[in-house]
């Protein structure tokens, strides 16, 4: 699913939280043509919070979907009060073509979607507002002026970068998301025999076990007779165990088959209104993916109408540049690219002085030659650093 965006494969369960804080539809719009799995104390601690919230609340919107529309009630009793079902389902929602299951299963944390994930998906469908002083600036640069006017100019152009480039890689999560969630719906809208997900607990039926021993005459000693006739007893008790628990399991399995041949009666009327969903929810995305875009167009002309090069044009640069221009060690642009350039130049020296600085304490073994050459490197990096040293050159000033 979609869920690739939470680092996650596949996140079947919900927990809790989901179902206080968000609607069933707000919540299927990411289970279209797939399945959930609620684990039996999930369903039972939501029905217990159910009772005391309002009628209108997400908690009491389960309920009712669960209850009314799923009828879920009395084989939730059995999987509650039997000791030999472990699953019951699936219950089918055809607007979405929903499975639902319900389980004993422990769940993990990878598997689970919480409330802080379907935030995040939501926040990824909705695109972000473009800012009005962003787009005013944008208005404004009509032409590629090469050059600012004034500090203030300069400081402006690159604060609107450093907006625009924020504002970009939140557009490109957004886009992402949407090219998603599009490539999700076509795939339904365009799959011609589209139907709901058969049953799928159908339990594997015990075989009885036969115990047999070779023996190289026709006659059977005694305590053979004796020890099989244990045996077949012990085996046999076990057998009719198996069966009951088979027979128990199978009886959901009936069940479930019951309300597949029931959504697929009424499958004509289901499936035009799983259509109208989906063609509704492709043309909001598409909207969204044309404002993106729209968007994404004006953020990169201001950066490519920018009196930044093209090499400077990141976040990180912009800000030291900005820095450089509030603080007064730059007044115009040139001299912001020397003091880029010169720190750079001198981080790169300083790294590959720590590197050999390492390479040389671990060569080192109590050879004089070895410390002689250590002596030699420290000497030549300390006049270096007295000669870039501001102070230094302060003095001798």
């Amino acid at each position: 699913m979609f869920f690739i965006f939470l680092n996650k494969d596949d996140v079947p369960y919900l927990d809790v939280p989901v179902f206080q804080q968000y609607t069933p539809s707000e919540v299927l719009a990411y289970f279209y043509d797939s399945f959930i799995k609620i684990p039996l104390q999930t369903y039972l601690q939501v029905k217990e919070l159910s009772k005391d919230e309002t009628m209108d609340s997400p908690c009491n919107s389960w309920v009712e979907l669960l209850d009314t529309a799923l009828e879920v009630s009395a084989d939730i009793t059995i999987l509650q009060n039997s000791e030999y079902i472990n699953v019951v389902g699936p219950y089918y929602f055809p607007q979405t073509n929903t499975r639902f299951y319900f389980t004993k299963e422990a769940t993990s944390a990878n598997e689970t979607l919480t409330a802080e994930d379907l935030a995040t998906m939501i926040a990824l469908d909705d695109t972000p507002p473009m800012e009005r002083n962003i787009y005013n600036y944008h208005k404004g640069r009509k032409n590629n002026k090469k050059t600012a006017k004034n500090k203030d100019e300069l400081l402006m152009d690159i604060s609107m970068c450093i907006a625009c480039l924020r504002e970009i890689e939140k557009l490109n999560k957004h886009l992402n998301y949407l090219n998603k969630y599009l490539e999700k719906r076509y795939k339904i809208v365009e799959h011609e025999e589209l139907r709901p997900g058969e049953p799928d607990t159908l339990p594997q039926k015990p075989q009885p076990t036969v115990a047999t021993e070779v023996s190289n005459n026709n006659i059977i000693p005694f305590n053979v007779i004796t020890r099989r006739r244990k045996q077949n007893e012990k085996t046999g008790g076990s057998f009719n165990h198996d069966m009951k628990v088979y027979f128990i399991r199978y009886r959901e399995y009936e069940k479930a088959c019951d309300r597949y041949k029931t959504v697929l009666e009424n499958r004509e009327h289901h499936y035009q209104e799983l259509m109208n969903n989906c063609f509704r929810d492709i043309e909001l995305a598409e909207e969204k993916l044309r404002n993106s875009h729209k968007y994404l167009r004006i953020y990169n002309t201001i950066i490519e109408k920018s009196f930044i090069h093209s090499a400077y044009q990141d976040i990180y640069s912009l800000n030291l540049f900005k820095s450089y221009l509030e603080t007064g060690r730059a007044n115009v642009l040139q001299d912001c690219m020397n003091l880029f350039e010169e720190e750079k130049h001198w981080d790169e020296i300083k790294a590959s002085q720590d590197r050999i600085e390492n390479t040389i304490y671990f060569l080192q073994s109590g050879n004089e030659n070895l410390r002689f050459v250590n002596e030699q490197f420290d000497q030549f990096f300390k006049q270096i650093d007295e000669k870039h040293d501001p102070e230094v050159e302060l003095v001798k000033d």
